[in-house]
């Protein structure tokens, strides 16, 4: 079936072919381990950037809150401002301060 002259030939190249395999075998295996490292550690990372974009949106919430606040107060200060300047009180006359004060109001 096989002459000696090509056993001879295939002994080497079968010798030089299983340290090729077990290095292939020992590349995939630690290219399968890098993959799995990275999808747990994107995993991770996305739950934390979920958890950063949740903790955004409640900042914003609060900050539009807030500014709706001061604008109301604003609004209501110069409504105020403009009562005032409408209605002008004018001082208690002298007469009026003293019976304010014998009478205690």
């Amino acid at each position: 079936m096989f002459d000696p002259s090509s056993i001879a030939i295939l002994i080497p190249i079968v010798a030089l072919c299983i340290p090729i395999v077990a290095i292939l075998t020992a590349h995939q295996r630690r290219m399968a381990e890098i993959i799995h490292a990275n999808n747990a550690h994107n995993v991770a990372e996305n739950s934390e950037l979920q958890a950063l974009r949740y903790e955004i949106a409640q900042l914003r919430e609060l900050v539009t809150s807030q500014a709706l606040a001061v604008e109301q107060l604003r609004s209501e200060q110069r409504i105020g401002q403009a009562s005032l300047m409408a209605n002008p009180v004018a001082p208690p006359s002298a007469a009026e301060q003293i019976q304010a004060r014998l009478t205690g109001q």
